[in-house]
């Protein structure tokens, strides 16, 4: 039995509901779009969202820094510098990219700049209230960080990014923007199959921020930001 069997066995046994984060998130894109829907996928890295998903949506664009020219419906462009017109779309998603933002102002004036009133941005990231982020924020310097990360969940340092975590609390997404308003917040568990011993404490981890107070304090954040 592979580790991934493994863990789905016992998920399976005491939490057969569980949902991934990527589950969640495609779950609400999904819900997002429709035939009307003029969609920017930013940070989107292989373009896979779009391939997966923009034949939902009017028009879908995949956005990233790191070339991706052989894709369709992609362009290469700096968030920071959308190369689209004011008021342009109704939905803006970041997955896993809001947490690289060393300046986040930059980012999301732009986004502002970009999404229509009434249009919605979705932001999946990491949390800094857990303390699987903040702990390794506060004590560790990048480089040791990276090797971990690497070592532990078997991903290439090349993959592995300088994170930030500007706008990466429930508070921050209420305040960062007078023109976005927070419209919902989901605190999502991120259970890993790399290795046994990590999966077990996760799942430990999953349980006790079951508890309703404890929630806020789960590994992810899925942000919905209206423009008023």
């Amino acid at each position: 039995m592979n580790n991934r069997e493994w863990s789905e066995k016992i998920l399976k046994k005491f939490d057969s509901s569980f949902k991934h984060r990527w589950e969640i998130y495609d779950d609400v894109l999904k819900d997002s779009l429709n035939p009307e829907t003029i969609w920017i996928d930013c940070g989107c890295g292989n373009n896979g969202a779009v391939k997966t998903f923009g034949k939902l949506a009017k028009t879908a664009i995949g956005i990233d820094i790191i070339g991706n020219g052989n894709k369709s419906n992609f362009i290469k462009a700096d968030i920071r510098n959308l190369p689209f017109p004011a008021d342009y779309a109704d939905l803006i998603t970041l997955r896993f990219v809001a947490e690289h933002f060393e300046n986040a102002d930059e980012y999301i004036s732009e986004l502002n700049r970009v999404i229509k009133s009434g249009g919605k941005i979705i932001i999946l990231t990491t949390n800094l209230l857990s303390p699987f982020i903040f702990l390794p924020r506060m004590f560790l310097p990048f480089s040791v960080k990276n090797k971990i990360i690497s070592k532990v969940f078997n991903v290439k340092p090349d993959d592995i990014f300088p994170t930030y975590h500007k706008i990466n609390t429930p508070h921050r997404f209420k305040t960062q923007s007078n023109e976005l308003k927070l419209s919902q917040i989901i605190f999502i568990s991120d259970l890993n199959y790399t290795r046994r011993w990590v999966f077990i404490i996760l799942m430990i981890w999953h349980k006790l921020t079951e508890i309703k107070m404890l929630r806020k304090f789960r590994t992810n954040i899925l942000a919905i930001l209206e423009k008023k």
